[in-house]
C-alpha cells in the first residue's frame, strides 16, 4: 500500500509533535524497549549492537 500525501503530511505532523515533547528517561528507555532496539536489561539489540559505541551510560 502507497500512503498518500494526506497520510505522509499527517505522519510528519505527529513526528514532530513527539519530538518536541518533553521525557523523562523512563519514558525514553521504554521506548527504545518498545521499539525493540534495547532489551529491558537496557543492553542494545543484534541489529544495534554498534551503537554501543557512541553512546555514553549514566
Amino acid at each position: 500500500m502507497i500512503m498518500s500525501s494526506k497520510d505522509f503530511k499527517n505522519l510528519e505532523a505527529l513526528a514532530k509533535k513527539e519530538r518536541s515533547r518533553k521525557m523523562t528517561k523512563e519514558e525514553a528507555i521504554q521506548s527504545l524497549v518498545d521499539a525493540g532496539i534495547i532489551n529491558k536489561d537496557k543492553k542494545f539489540m543484534p541489529p544495534y549492537k554498534n551503537l554501543e559505541r557512541i553512546v555514553i551510560r549514566k
